[in-house]
């Protein structure tokens, strides 16, 4: 029995691939003119609305296969951390941050978006993150954000964010092991460096 990772669609050129999620020879011959090059928000921006909503959700399943893939059961280092998100944050054009909700043997209990924002900064609400956290019965948590810049450096605001979650966890009773930066291919760990 043929699986999904026997298929056809593995052993096709971009441009097949390309040809058969927009059936527009069109878009085919414009990437093709391009040196192979094409973006995908501009890809899924000419396909019709109902293949765009299968094209984006067949994305966003890998992405979280993916995350499932590469990420432990438990969560023991950084590279634990960024395993477990990078498939979710690596390529967005704007902030989002995440929070992993942990139990006492460092097993992720619950993942949730918290917030999103613009091109260089995300809101972040302490007192719903303590909620999230206090629901699922976290013991431990990990704050895993991203910077559409490239720039893996914490800015002032995530320093002053992360000191103050700190804070805020330690009232509840509740670790923070690691606050994560994600930075396309590169990540900065606040643990690693020391700061938590």
């Amino acid at each position: 029995m043929e699986t999904l990772f026997d298929s056809a669609c593995r052993y096709m050129s971009d441009s097949e691939l390309i040809y058969e999620i927009t059936n527009n020879k069109k878009i085919v011959t414009e990437t093709e003119q391009h040196s192979g090059e094409y973006d995908l928000n501009g890809l899924f921006s000419s396909l019709t609305p109902g293949r765009r909503k299968v094209a984006m959700a067949a994305v966003e399943l890998y992405k979280r296969l993916q995350s499932r893939y590469n990420g432990q059961d438990a969560i023991r280092c950084s590279q634990d951390i960024n395993a477990l998100m990078y498939p979710f944050l690596w390529d967005l054009p704007n902030e989002e941050l995440w929070v992993l909700a942990l139990n006492n043997a460092s097993r992720v209990i619950k993942k949730v978006r918290v917030s999103v924002g613009g091109i260089s900064q995300t809101a972040v609400d302490i007192r719903l993150i303590m909620r999230i956290l206090v629901e699922a019965s976290a013991t431990q948590f990990v704050v895993v954000h991203n910077h559409p810049s490239g720039n893996k450096r914490p800015s002032r605001d995530d320093k002053n964010i992360t000191e103050r979650l700190k804070k805020a966890g330690e009232v509840f009773d509740i670790r923070l092991i690691d606050h994560v930066i994600i930075a396309g291919d590169t990540y900065y760990s606040f643990s690693d460096e020391g700061i938590l």
